[in-house]
């Protein structure tokens, strides 16, 4: 008779066991009971936190997905003589999904959520948020073996508080279910010029669906010629209660320095106030055309995001 041994799995260690050794205990991964103090934090800053509120008012908490799956990495307060006795509270936050994005974060925050990263062995598509933390953190992961192919750290974070500064273009409205064979061309071109890449080289179906989903939750906004062909488009890319993210702002080349962008701004700003009261955005610094239309619809800089693409 023979005997078939069974082989036991190599062990390794859970993401929560693997955080706190790399950090020394600093970093752990949250779970439910810490739902409500993130969302708290999250809370502290509307614009800055737009995407992670976003992510918690569509039902998620802070309770780890599937395995490799999303999560929430967290920072608590240490004791001291004189916070002695009381409960820790939740000091920063980093959302870990295909992006990484911290919350609350100072520069000491970000280099430890960098270190919490690397120990997770595990590859991202960008990190992005406040440049105070994003940049630290990507200090400590470039550490791995990830590479970035564009880091972008001046990216002004904007938000409009009220009406827009000049008259909205009657022409933008939501794109129709039916319209999206021509939005479509619209938004790959938009992202082929912000990004150096076709969206449909990987990943097509990914990014038809979102395009595709936009349109159908009224979040694609177009103004169409004549001809049914898109001159101008924006989306609301990320939408919380307290705040929408203006993404994917495009105008047709041709139709550049015709006073076409800041009507048509304007006019998505006044369609993303009836979901939110505050507007916002963030825009590469050295894009100075984009910024001066922003600026002349009223947009103002609250803080300064920076991007690592990966």
């Amino acid at each position: 008779m023979v005997r078939i041994l069974s082989r036991a799995r190599p062990w390794s260690p859970s993401p929560d066991d693997a955080v706190r050794r790399a950090t020394g205990g600093a970093v752990r991964v949250l779970n439910h009971a810490d739902t409500t103090a993130l969302t708290a934090l999250a809370a502290a800053d509307p614009v800055a936190n737009c995407f992670v509120e976003s992510i918690l008012e569509k039902g998620r908490d802070a309770t780890p997905a599937r395995s490799g799956g999303p999560l929430f990495l967290g920072i608590f307060t240490q004791a001291t003589p004189v916070t002695a006795g009381r409960p820790a509270e939740l000091e920063a936050a980093c959302w870990v999904g295909a992006n990484v994005v911290p919350v609350g974060a100072t520069a000491e925050a970000g280099a430890l959520f960098g270190v919490a990263l690397t120990a997770l062995h595990r590859r991202f598509a960008s990190v992005y948020g406040p440049r105070e933390a994003v940049l630290p953190l990507w200090d400590e992961l470039s550490r791995g073996p990830q590479r970035a192919r564009q880091i972008r750290d001046d990216q002004p974070l904007m938000v409009l508080r009220g009406r827009p500064a000049v008259e909205p273009s009657p022409r933008v409205r939501p794109a129709r279910p039916e319209e999206f064979p021509v939005v479509l061309p619209a938004c790959v071109a938009m992202f082929e010029e912000e990004l150096g890449f076709s969206p449909l080289q990987n990943g097509a179906v990914q990014y038809r669906l979102r395009v595709e989903d936009l349109i159908r939750n009224g979040w694609s906004l177009v103004d169409l010629d004549d001809a049914g062909r898109v001159r101008f488009k924006a989306d609301l890319g990320v939408v919380s209660a307290s705040c929408t993210q203006i993404q994917g702002v495009w105008v047709e080349p041709s139709q550049r320095g015709q006073g076409l962008a800041a009507p048509s701004v304007a006019a998505v700003t006044e369609y993303a106030r009836q979901t939110a009261p505050l507007v916002s955005l963030y825009v590469n610094g050295f894009n100075t055309a984009a910024l001066r239309t922003y600026r002349t619809v009223g947009f103002e800089q609250v803080g300064t995001f920076a991007t690592v693409l990966l």
